[in-house]
């Protein structure tokens, strides 16, 4: 016997997919400072800049509905089903909001995933964004802390 290692078949050790972790707080601290560094200002004053901004879109009016979506919406993927019932919204009607709004939602931070073969029965059905005629299909919605431009 050659290359006995002790182990009875299966796959090599390490082969699995690797278990993905998130770092939302170095994440937006890294692309500040990429952000400051492009730009040539120091971060401090970019913040302060990006805070102002924030400050000056918050004036314009927004719809109720859309409010209340931006400020359930986490860094962390929640899933359509979580939100309609924060929401206290149907599908249908999540989805027509999201429609309506979409410039509005995606400059204050919305961020779409989408929905896997298996989760399609309980995502929302999006407009594409090439073509109108082939709709994209989002299971969890998230809010990103930063939109930096």
């Amino acid at each position: 016997m050659t290359g006995v290692t002790g182990r009875s078949g299966g796959a090599r050790p390490g082969a699995g997919r690797p278990k993905t972790t998130y770092r939302l707080t170095e994440t937006p601290a890294r692309q500040l400072l990429a952000l400051a560094t492009k730009r040539n200002v120091h971060p401090d004053a970019l913040l302060a800049q990006l805070i102002a901004d924030a400050a000056r879109q918050d004036n314009q009016p927004m719809h109720d509905d859309v409010m209340h979506l931006l400020n359930l919406l986490t860094p962390e993927p929640q899933t359509v089903a979580i939100l309609c019932r924060r929401l206290r919204l149907r599908k249908p009607d999540l989805e027509q909001l999201v429609v309506e709004h979409m410039t509005t939602l995606i400059e204050n931070g919305l961020h779409l995933h989408v929905a896997t073969h298996s989760e399609v029965a309980t995502a929302i059905k999006l407009p594409g964004s090439f073509n109108n005629a082939e709709p994209t299909y989002y299971n969890k919605l998230s809010r990103n802390l930063f939109s930096l431009k």
